[in-house]
């Protein structure tokens, strides 16, 4: 896994999309490799023609979020209470799942919010390949046509979802630790 997670890290999003076009959609022909159909059309016409582009986001996003996740798991492992935990008798899965899941998804939950901006820009250029209609679509429309008011809207709407998403990172810290609440 971390082999597969090190090749992904390397590979932009770009090559990824073509890959999974190439191989899912040219070779398998299991899913299509351009369109959009929209939900209330076709549901599972819809769900079709977004798994490959989530399928891309996803793949080139994961890698780092596995990285830092299984650092900190290893150096949680070697705390003294799962130690105590391990004394007590309590089964591996148990001791993963709720003793050293939550300390060392603190790293984890920051590096996912600061991801949003490359998930982003993924999307940009994932909308492009496959032929979504979307905000990166536009965005790299209104580049095109030199239209810099729906550039200025388009990058406001963005900023805004980073905000968000980065506010909520930050209430999410409280759920994971009680001492944040205060």
């Amino acid at each position: 896994i971390s082999s597969a997670a090190m090749l992904l890290l390397a590979a932009p999003v770009f090559i990824t999309a073509i890959m999974l076009m190439f191989l899912f959609a040219l070779k398998l022909r299991w899913l299509p490799s351009t369109g959009y159909v929209p939900f209330r059309a076709d549901p599972l016409g819809n769900l079709a023609h977004l798994a490959l582009p989530a399928l891309a986001i996803g793949l080139s996003e994961w890698p780092p979020l596995f990285a830092v996740l299984r650092a900190d798991m290893i150096q949680t492992l070697q705390q003294d209470y799962i130690a105590l935990a391990r004394a007590k008798g309590l089964g591996p899965a148990f001791i993963l799942l709720r003793h050293a899941l939550r300390p060392s998804s603190f790293t984890l939950v920051t590096i996912t919010g600061l991801q949003v901006a490359a998930a982003i820009a993924g999307a940009l250029v994932v909308e492009t390949i496959f032929g979504l209609p979307g905000i990166g679509r536009m965005l790299t429309g209104a580049v095109y046509n030199r239209d810099m008011m729906l550039v200025q809207g388009c990058v406001a709407i963005i900023s805004v979802g980073y905000v968000l998403v980065n506010f909520s990172v930050d209430l999410f810290y409280a759920l994971l630790d009680p001492r944040v609440r205060r």
